[in-house]
């Protein structure tokens, strides 16, 4: 029988309830973890994220969060679990790698897909590592990612995709071990490449070169700068687009402007018939491992959008454009345990 993976067990999917399907507890690039001004407390931590954890839960029904933090940006098992113990949230823990630009650490660039693979398996079945120990604590999402970090479009990589060599080579583990667990995966797509390509088609295309199942594919950030052909593209292969950003002004000058896009493909989408291939998430930083603010690393509007926002806010704009209460239900609930349940 299919389960939904939590860091504190398996659940029954009937359990997952109204799920976001793309947050982040703890955001921290590799090599924070040497910075003098970068020392934490798990414990506080905890109990700070637990808070604002809870009132999702208690005041805006949300019951299940997905922490699509691979271990090169921060992944923290034995968090993950105070955060879910202290909030009464049902928190999955992502295995896989971010961007080679800003994660896939050099250990792992000389590693194979077939090693790689084997290491994504373990994480969901056996239990994740940290700081070269084995925790209880499994995993239960896959996460790929691919673009730069610069101001334009990321280069073409070596097979002519906008995909690099390392991020190749991840993508067709995630695949492999997606078949073989039959797990969701999780994506990051660079925005700015949708203006030169569509970056998720090309993610997708590798995906199932290597038998991966796109119901199961969940790509994040393709409602930042889409043309709607690109998203109507993703939804005939059978691809989940994740709505994220509500309420965070990613590379817009207002969050109006972008909660205003949003709910326009959104509506699109349905009238089209896509409803099954939507979910919704924030992309909200609950903790920040970062140094001071500076011009090189200004502060993250993920970490202020208010907890609320997406009933507050975004949930009476869509109604206000004819979206219903079962179409909400559909997307918050009955799409993510479908494709989080395996």
């Amino acid at each position: 029988m299919a389960v939904i993976r939590t860091v504190l067990g398996d659940i029954p999917p009937a359990e997952a309830g109204i799920t976001l399907t793309h947050e982040h507890i703890r955001y921290a690039y590799q090599g924070c973890e040497f910075d003098h001004r970068n020392i934490w407390d798990l414990d506080q931590v905890a109990d700070e994220i637990g808070r604002a954890a809870r009132i999702m839960v208690t005041e805006y029904g949300i019951r299940t969060i997905v922490d699509l933090t691979p271990p090169d940006i921060g992944r923290h098992p034995e968090l993950l679990t105070e955060v879910s113990r202290r909030s009464g949230a049902q928190v999955i823990a992502a295995t896989g790698f971010y961007a080679e630009g800003m994660g896939i650490g050099f250990y792992w660039r000389r590693k194979s897909v077939e090693y790689i693979a084997e290491l994504m398996i373990r994480d969901l079945t056996e239990g994740m590592v940290y700081d070269n120990r084995l925790t209880p604590y499994r995993a239960g999402i896959i996460k790929v990612a691919t673009g730069g970090m610069g101001p334009e479009p990321t280069s073409l990589g070596p097979k002519g995709r906008r995909i690099g060599p390392y991020e190749d080579r991840v993508i067709r583990a995630a695949a492999r071990a997606q078949r073989q667990t039959g797990c969701a995966i999780g994506t990051h797509t660079q925005p700015r490449d949708y203006k030169v390509t569509n970056p998720g088609i090309e993610m997708l295309d590798i995906l199932e070169e290597e038998g991966a199942n796109p119901g199961k594919v969940m790509m994040g950030h393709v409602f930042i700068f889409p043309e709607f052909a690109q998203l109507e593209a993703l939804c005939a292969r059978g691809a989940i687009l994740q709505v994220d950003h509500i309420g965070i002004p990613w590379m817009h000058d207002s969050v109006e402007e972008l909660d205003e896009q949003l709910a326009d493909l959104i509506c699109r989408l349905v009238d089209r018939g896509y409803l099954d291939n939507i979910v919704f998430s924030y992309d909200r930083f609950f903790s920040h491992g970062r140094g001071p603010i500076t011009a090189e690393e200004p502060d993250q509007e993920n970490t202020r959008v208010p907890l609320g926002w997406l009933f507050d806010s975004f949930v009476p704009r869509l109604a206000k454009k004819g979206f219903s209460k079962p179409e909400l239900d559909h997307v918050l609930v009955d799409n993510p345990r479908r494709i989080l349940a395996f």
